[in-house]
């Protein structure tokens, strides 16, 4: 069974730019609703490893990359 944050990050993919990042954006938005920062970077995490396609890979990667800091403050 997958994660509800799955969901959301795959349309999030689909609304990714190569200036906004929408990934990135969704990830925000989860943890400023009080969601774990290691919840949602575990979902990334499993979603970046999952995802074939390059350029949807390369989105999420950047959203791990950036995500990251709220991992590592606490």
């Amino acid at each position: 069974m997958s994660h509800p944050f799955e969901k959301m990050f795959d349309r999030a993919i689909k609304k990714s730019t190569p200036l906004e990042n929408a990934v990135l954006a969704e990830a925000e938005r989860l943890r400023e609703k009080g969601y774990s920062p290691e919840e949602i970077m575990a979902v990334l995490r499993k979603l970046e490893k999952s995802l074939i396609d390059k350029d949807e890979a390369e989105i999420v990667g950047e959203a791990v990359e950036e995500f990251s800091v709220h991992v590592d403050e606490e």
